[in-house]
């Protein structure tokens, strides 16, 4: 299996883009989804560029990496934002009602 120039100058830059990444998860995530976006953008190229000969045995499933891309996009927003109010911490009192010394 060949691969191209331009799939692996794709796969570099999203190395090195992840490496400089922001601090916070959300960040990050965000910038998964743009990475994603530009990962699926590559595969149209490569597929539209695809030739296929006719002794060729194994064939690229884009159909398959395109609805794992999807799969990952839908997880990724539906974290981001969530459809119901996360539940907050419930703040708990002490419970030391009993002192050692009698109120004057």
């Amino acid at each position: 299996m060949k691969i191209h120039p331009w799939l692996y100058l794709s796969c570099l830059l999203l190395a090195t883009t992840v490496q400089a990444a922001p601090t916070s998860e959300e960040a990050n995530l965000s910038l998964l989804l743009t990475q994603l976006n530009i990962l699926e953008s590559t595969l149209k190229r490569a597929e539209a560029q695809a030739t296929v000969a006719p002794d060729t045995r194994f064939f690229f499933d884009y159909p398959q990496i395109y609805s794992d891309i999807h799969a990952m996009r839908e997880g990724i927003n539906t974290y981001l934002t969530p459809s119901r109010a996360q539940p907050r911490t419930v703040e708990t009192f002490p419970a030391r009602y009993r002192t050692e010394v009698a109120p004057q």
